[in-house]
């Protein structure tokens, strides 16, 4: 189906020393079922280093997938409208050191991406 690529969306959050399991479990109960809600799959949740640090940060990484162009506007439409996302990344920000989204899709899929 043409546009029906995936597009990968990578959460990167550094959580404030000692506070990354915290901040996992806070992330799973309140931003990811409304992520999943709007469309996005989980694919991968990471912590690097690979060990809980109590006085040091660790870095979490989440994969989340979205299928096509269609889809990808679909999640972000509905995210501009939510109010419960601005309050979440509000309540949670006393957690987070530094955060950033990027999104991405297989260097083959660009072209059909771009297509729209």
């Amino acid at each position: 189906m043409a546009n029906d690529e995936t597009v990968y969306i990578l959460d990167q959050v550094t959580p404030k020393p000692g506070r990354a399991q915290d901040f996992l479990k806070t992330y799973m109960e309140r931003y990811a079922p409304g992520a999943v809600g709007r469309g996005m799959k989980l694919e991968f949740t990471w912590v690097a280093p690979p060990v809980w640090l109590d006085n040091q940060s660790n870095t979490l990484f989440f994969i989340w997938s979205i299928r096509g162009v269609k889809g990808w506007w679909s999640m972000e439409m509905q995210a501009r409208v939510d109010p419960s996302l601005a309050d979440w990344w509000r309540d949670a920000a006393l957690m987070i050191e530094t955060r950033s989204r990027s999104f991405m899709a297989n260097v083959c899929d660009i072209a059909s991406l771009t297509n729209v």
